[in-house]
């Protein structure tokens, strides 16, 4: 769910379905220049491994509701949820389960498996009939069980790098670090009782991400053989030196938020029936409505345009449109994926 695309018929179907209920802020971007971070590229047996064979091609593209079908075939289920314990979301509790794992486990695919399956078994406070405050507390437990991985996995990625390498690991942190503080103060919510919830969710994947990538180079650092998952085409962040692309969960079934910063403008996009596949969303600022387009951005017509994302970043393309700030033919790169 995304900031700012809020009408009143819509914010009031978040609360019917939810203990609490806001808004969050508009805060503007500070687009200043940060590091630029070495792309990650996924390898040719991971694209196989979690790609359709025809996934590149715009054929093969779906609709939304197909596609997230088709995800849930490709990666499973999650796992199962255990019975609410308050206990089990304090910060002792969740540490010692983290460092069990990564003490228990035969290599860094297995260990990141673990943390995935704390974090899902976890998760079930959510599905519990508890306060708002009690649910916001607990939902601080996930970026903590990710931030304790992330450290970890940086400090053995230093101790164990050759000394060349050392120093591009800690700057590639520092880039990203950068750039987590420039998107989380785009996309954080400040407003209602549920906004602490909402930016545990947020803060967690992006450490979750982070965690992939140290994975990766400390897995290639021991010579093990672990690949990036397949990055959902929704909580999709992206950054460059002056601007940012996030696609997130739509208000409604069958949406999708789009945010785009380029430089010092930011643009708030709601699209309904997107089409995707494993690397392109093609999608335009319209629902359908008694046989009728209707379009939801402010401008005089409807903004069209196509993403290609993945592990090595983001392209955004304009194809239709009458705003002014991502006119016809604007095509921005995003180099980094966060």
């Amino acid at each position: 769910m995304k900031k700012k695309i809020l009408s009143a018929t819509l914010l009031l179907c978040i609360c019917f379905g939810a203990t609490g209920c806001g808004a969050a802020a508009s805060d503007a971007v500070n687009a200043s220049p940060a590091e630029t971070t070495e792309a990650e590229m996924v390898s040719e047996e991971a694209a196989a491994e979690y790609s359709t064979p025809v996934a590149s091609e715009e054929s093969s593209l779906m609709p939304i509701d197909e596609w997230e079908e088709h995800w849930t075939e490709i990666m499973g289920g999650e796992e199962a949820k255990a019975d609410y314990d308050a206990m089990q979301y304090d910060e002792s509790a969740v540490k010692s389960k983290v460092d069990e794992v990564i003490k228990n486990s035969k290599s860094i695919a297995e260990e990141i498996e673990g943390i995935e399956n704390i974090v899902n078994s976890l998760n079930g406070y959510r599905n519990e009939d508890l306060k708002q405050q009690d649910m916001n507390n607990a939902s601080a437990f996930e970026p903590y069980a990710w931030e304790t991985e992330m450290d970890s996995l940086l400090k053995r990625a230093l101790e164990e790098a050759d000394a060349s390498k050392k120093e591009s690991i800690q700057s590639e942190q520092d880039a990203w670090k950068a750039y987590f503080d420039r998107c989380f103060k785009v996309l954080e919510y400040d407003e209602g009782s549920w906004a602490d919830m909402q930016n545990s969710a947020l803060n967690a994947r992006f450490l979750r991400n982070r965690c992939y990538i140290l994975a990766k180079t400390l897995s290639d650092i021991r010579g093990e053989n672990y690949e990036l998952p397949k990055r959902f085409f929704m909580e999709n962040t992206y950054v460059g030196d002056d601007g940012m692309l996030d696609i997130s969960e739509g208000m409604e079934g069958g949406s999708i938020a789009i945010t785009v910063v380029n430089g010092k403008t930011e643009s708030e996009l709601l699209c309904y029936d997107p089409l995707i596949n494993d690397n392109t969303i093609v999608f335009e600022t319209t629902y359908t409505y008694d046989g009728e387009k209707i379009n939801t951005n402010d401008g005089d017509k409807p903004i069209a345009g196509k993403i290609t994302y993945g592990w090595d970043g983001a392209t955004l393309t304009i194809t239709e449109s009458g705003d002014k700030d991502l006119p016809v033919g604007t095509t921005i790169n995003f180099p980094t994926a966060m």
